[in-house]
């Protein structure tokens, strides 16, 4: 018995070490799973687009100048638009100076074109009497003629060039009675006041009574880029549309390139082209552009074909991208850029139809990785135009 129970511990033991050394012998280490990213895909299709050409300026009127009365007097009237800030249509009346001398300077020169009238009425029937009697005495058919002074030729050029002088000066009398009034020359506004009621003023350039612009007009000067001028339709004089914020609220002008002003600033390499902004019309309740207001424009480009619009989130340097092939692999791929949007960049080489975009930027890119592609959403074919 002794010798059976030392036996059956060593047995014991040995069971329970083996069973505990088969408990905790470890599984081997399972392989880890591939990983395949998901990246964003957009399929490209070439598109026909106008290309929007960006730009920034100030309002300038296109006629603005000195207003001045054409006769010295004192100013007896002025307008209700005749104050800083008025708006005036064309023919309103803004000053009157007393017109009593140039009333009667057309009471006199209407006095001496009677008096002309009535001496080269008089001139012209003794004229005719002188020849009457030369025939008479003569007879008609005598070769020998008269003299000039026989018919009172010489009298009767005189006569009529003295009623021809009478005609002129009473018109002339006429015209500074009438320009008494300061007549508005265009629908306007009045930047300037520099005469008053009272006041005597000078007729002539020297002296003028107000400044004034044209609210007919209105450009605004647009610089470009040398790249950039390539893409507008100088001879078609294309369509442009000004925009500006005023009371909180953007509002828009339509207008026309008019011009290039034909030289590139030395200072920042930009061409500069004036924008003529239709004002006519519109809205009745659309605020006034002013000169001096900052707008913002957008000119309708050339016409171009075949161009992908490649948003440029989808760019990973200047001019290179990945695609996502049929096997959803990526391959990088350099284009041509012919034109930069403010969200997308505009490719005419490089792609073709079909081709699916890969949008997502991963950590790691190289050709031939693997993805698992998704769709965003569908390209469409205008351009955002909003600056």
């Amino acid at each position: 018995m002794r010798v059976i129970l030392p036996v059956l511990f060593i047995a014991v033991a040995f069971g329970g070490f083996s069973a505990l050394k088969k408990f905790n012998r470890k599984k081997p280490p399972t392989p880890p799973e591939k990983s395949i990213q998901a990246v964003e895909t957009l399929e490209l299709q070439p598109e026909t687009l106008e290309i929007p050409i960006y730009s920034q300026g100030t309002v300038e009127a296109v006629t603005s100048g000195n207003l001045n009365m054409q006769v010295t007097g004192r100013i007896i009237y002025t307008g209700k638009a005749f104050r800083l800030g008025g708006r005036f249509k064309k023919g309103e009346v803004l000053i009157k100076v007393d017109p009593t001398d140039y009333q009667a300077a057309k009471a006199h020169a209407d006095a001496m074109l009677a008096r002309a009238k009535l001496a080269h009425l008089e001139e012209k029937v003794r004229s005719a009497q002188a020849r009457q009697e030369w025939e008479t005495t003569n007879g008609k058919d005598n070769n020998k003629k008269p003299s000039p002074l026989v018919l009172r030729l010489p009298q009767l050029q005189l006569a009529e060039a003295e009623l021809f002088s009478a005609e002129k000066a009473a018109e002339l009398a006429e015209a500074n009675l009438q320009r008494t009034e300061l007549l508005a020359p265009y629908d306007g506004v009045l930047t300037e006041k520099l005469a008053d009621l009272g006041q005597v003023v000078s007729g002539g350039p020297g002296v003028p009574v107000a400044r004034a612009y044209s609210t007919d007009s209105l450009e605004v000067m647009l610089p470009v880029s040398s790249r950039e001028i390539d893409f507008v339709d100088f001879p078609s004089q294309p369509a442009a549309t000004i925009t500006a914020n005023i009371g909180g609220k953007v509002w828009s002008w339509n207008a026309r390139i008019d011009r290039n002003t034909g030289q590139v600033n030395r200072g920042t390499r930009l061409h500069h082209l004036v924008a003529v902004i239709e004002t006519s019309g519109g809205e009745p309740n659309k605020p006034n552009l002013q000169p001096g207001q900052f707008v913002n424009a957008t000119i309708v480009g050339k016409k171009l074909d075949g161009i992908f619009r490649v948003p440029r989130q989808a760019f990973v340097s200047e001019n290179e991208l990945y695609l996502v092939t049929p096997e959803n692999t990526l391959l990088r791929r350099e284009v041509n850029i012919t034109y930069r949007l403010p969200d997308a960049l505009l490719v005419d080489e490089g792609l073709t139809p079909g081709d699916t975009l890969n949008l997502t930027r991963l950590q790691f890119m190289n050709d031939g990785l693997e993805v698992l592609r998704s769709t965003a959403n569908s390209q469409t074919s205008k351009v955002d135009t909003n600056p």
